[in-house]
């Protein structure tokens, strides 16, 4: 007599490859949500990159390289306009925040809080017409158009954004 098994079709797999590839999985799963974390952190987190390459490359950068990193804003002070309204004047307070560009030139800051600045964002402001600054789309065009408007006053290379910090129509 033979011991020959009869064939059904199925490929029978032995439990203990099941526990084999469930153990692998288990320990297989952690390690790539830590290495995709500190990819993530790599990207994503300000300071990460620069110490992980000072760590990797044996030289640490110095700190006043590290501290031009970060951004630096000026804030204007808030400005109020009578925008015409079809004979209903509506009354609009516009708070602005400029960020410059690290390699800004020293006097950039002053330049931006001079009154030449303050004349082009006014006379810009003022010539708006009712219902160009509602919706999104409206103040997005309003921070380009301001952006512009800067950028031709102080020249190129000295802005990188121009925040709307606070907008109220009336």
């Amino acid at each position: 007599m033979s011991d020959a098994k009869p064939e059904t079709g199925e490929t029978q797999v032995p439990p203990r490859t099941r526990r084999g590839r469930l153990r692998l999985l288990l320990f297989a799963a952690p390690l790539l949500l830590a290495i995709g974390g500190a990819g993530a952190a790599y990207k994503f987190v300000p300071g990460v990159a620069d110490r992980v390459q000072a760590l990797i490359g044996g030289h640490a950068k110095p700190a006043a390289q590290v501290a031009d990193n970060h951004p630096q804003f000026i804030e204007l002070p808030e400005m109020a306009v009578t925008l015409p309204n079809a004979g209903h004047p509506r009354q609009m307070r516009i708070h602005l925040a400029v960020e410059l560009v690290q390699a800004a030139p020293a006097n950039a800051s002053a330049e931006i809080l001079s009154p030449r600045v303050y004349d082009a964002l006014l006379t810009y402001l003022r010539t708006l017409r009712d219902g160009e600054v509602d919706g999104g789309l409206g103040i997005d065009r309003l921070r380009a158009d301001l952006y512009r408007r800067l950028d031709l006053v102080l020249g190129p290379g000295v802005l990188r954004d121009v925040l709307i910090t606070s907008l109220v129509l009336a």
